[in-house]
């Protein structure tokens, strides 16, 4: 047998070890349900937020109509929020009325934002509102300008007359009283409805009135620092020495008051005034005129005389024009009745010239340099049908020398005249002390003599019938200037024929003859004895009576 040794490449060829297998590993499609889950969740819940908007507590004193998931707020009329819940307030003083407002709106709340709620409103001004019988009431919102953040508001009681939107400038109008102002009432320019008044308030010591006003764009340009604002009350009534006036403005401002405000028309390129400034408000457009004149110093007249019509406020004039007013009227003494009545006046130096500024040391001075030149002052009387007078400063012709009269806390004196009536009634008690020393008695007694004479030679006269045939006389005249009446006729119609007859003549007459001139010298004649004859028939026409008894000396 044969030995068999094994086969080495074989044993070569077979493998030492034996091969590794490569795996990969996969997501299960079952996680994507749990992502997909999770993007829808997130949505949903970013919608929510969305949805859900901004909650914003509004207190109010009273529900007033609201309704929780029906009252809306809405902006310019479009609904951005409703009402969620209403609680009211610890003290039950309140109602917290808390209010769901859209996300968008979020932006738009700033502590200047505002709320009111709209109900049916009946004032002076008309009904409005009507629509919320219906619809119910709703909250407005009004955003205010943007500043801070803010998510808890006071309602308002009523509805601003301004709201944020609206383009003009706000100015304060300060004044002693309110009048027959009241928010909403009209600012008015030249008639012309500009604004209104949107509120008031009393200072805090009480001495005057703050009311606020809007006026409207472009018309606030209007409004400088030299305009002047006075209260029109629609209807008003004055009287002075001028008489009674009486002016009216408009039914509106009759019901509601108004303000009514200008400039001054000589000022050129005038700045438009800044929100908030503060003017005054005048009485009247006459106060207004006058407010321009921020100089007054007091001076003090004496007389001795009445002063009854003389009042508090009228006018003291110089040459007609106004320089002042009365200050003050009272009784010095009673023991002395010599210049014991005292008027205080009030001199405005500015209306003398109203550029300049003068003190009281350069107005003092001027006045004594008049008083020295005869400038005096007196009662005149303005209106006599309602006695009211003023003060006249005036120059008096011969005046005794007088000078300014420095009294008490630096208050001048200026010399007085006494009052033309009080002149006229010395010179009458002097006319009547003339005449009581006439002897009345004695020419009374000498008139009577007289009159006694006259009764006894008309008693002679009536005796011997004298009137009777006196008035026989002048009946025979009569009828005889009647005759000579028709006598004069046939004359003149005779003298009419005559000169035409002569003219005739004259035609036929060469000019440079001898007859021609004879002619016109014999026409002359008889022009003249013509106009001779007819002034004479003009004395008979005028007195019947003289070819009796002729013509007397005056006739």
């Amino acid at each position: 047998m044969s030995n068999q040794t094994p086969d080495k490449s074989l044993e070569q060829a077979e493998p030492s070890m034996p091969a590794a297998i490569e795996r990969r590993r996969r997501v299960s499609p079952i996680w994507l349900v749990p992502f997909v889950a999770l993007v829808i969740a997130i949505a949903l819940g970013v919608r929510a937020w969305d949805q859900k908007g901004v909650a914003v507590e509004i207190i109010f004193d009273a529900a007033g109509g609201i309704e929780v998931g029906k009252t809306e707020i809405r902006l310019k009329d479009v609904p951005v929020g409703k009402v969620t819940k209403l609680n009211l307030s610890d003290d039950l003083s309140r109602v917290h009325a808390i209010a769901t407002l859209d996300r968008s709106m979020s932006r738009h709340l700033s502590e200047h934002s505002r709320f009111w709620l709209v109900t049916p409103r009946i004032s002076a001004s008309g009904v409005s509102n009507l629509g919320t019988l219906v619809s119910g009431v709703y909250i407005v919102m009004d955003p205010g300008k943007k500043e801070g953040h803010k998510d808890s508001f006071l309602g308002l009681t009523e509805p601003p007359a301004v709201q944020s939107d609206e383009k003009g400038t706000q100015y304060i109008l300060r004044a002693e009283t309110l009048g027959s102002l009241d928010v909403g009432s009209p600012v008015y320019y030249r008639q012309l409805r500009v604004g209104e008044v949107i509120n008031y308030q009393l200072s805090v010591d009480g001495s005057h009135v703050d009311a606020r006003i809007f006026v409207e764009a472009p018309y606030d340009h209007l409004v400088s620092k030299r305009s002047r604002f006075w209260n029109v009350s629609g209807f008003d009534v004055s009287v002075g020495i001028d008489g009674v006036k009486a002016e009216m403005a408009s039914i509106s401002s009759l019901l509601l008051g108004g303000v009514a405000f200008e400039s001054p028309p000589t000022v050129v390129g005038q700045k438009p005034a800044k929100a908030d400034y503060t003017f005054a408000l005048y009485d009247d457009k006459k106060a207004a005129h006058e407010g321009r004149y921020t100089l007054s110093y007091m001076y003090l007249l004496k007389f001795s005389y009445s002063v009854k019509g003389l009042s508090v406020g009228a006018p003291v004039e110089f040459r007609g024009l106004k320089v002042g007013s009365v200050a003050d009227i009272r009784l010095a003494s009673i023991d002395s009745p010599e210049k014991s009545l005292e008027v205080l006046i009030k001199l405005e130096p500015q209306r003398f010239d109203d550029q300049a500024s003068p003190t009281r040391e350069q107005t003092d001075a001027i006045l004594s340099d008049l008083i020295a030149k005869g400038l005096r002052a007196e009662i005149k009387s303005g209106n006599l049908m309602l006695g009211s007078k003023y003060i006249e400063l005036h120059f008096v012709d011969e005046a005794q020398p007088a000078q300014l009269v420095a009294g008490s806390g630096a208050v001048g004196q200026i010399p007085t005249v006494d009052l033309p009536l009080d002149q006229l009634e010395r010179q009458l008690s002097k006319v009547a002390d003339a005449f009581s020393r006439v002897p009345v008695d004695s020419i009374g007694e000498g008139v009577d003599e007289s009159l006694q004479a006259i009764n006894e030679i008309l008693s002679v006269f009536n005796k011997n019938n004298t009137a009777q045939a006196l008035h026989g006389t002048i009946a025979n005249a009569e009828k005889a200037t009647r005759h000579l009446e028709g006598a004069v006729t046939d004359a003149r119609l005779t003298l009419t024929q005559l000169t035409q007859t002569l003219k005739s003549v004259d035609h036929t007459i060469a000019p440079d003859s001898q007859l021609h001139a004879e002619f016109l010298e014999m026409l002359d004649s008889v022009s003249e004895a013509s106009d001779s004859f007819d002034r004479f028939v003009e004395e008979l026409y005028r007195y019947p009576s003289s070819l009796v008894f002729g013509l007397g000396k005056d006739e």
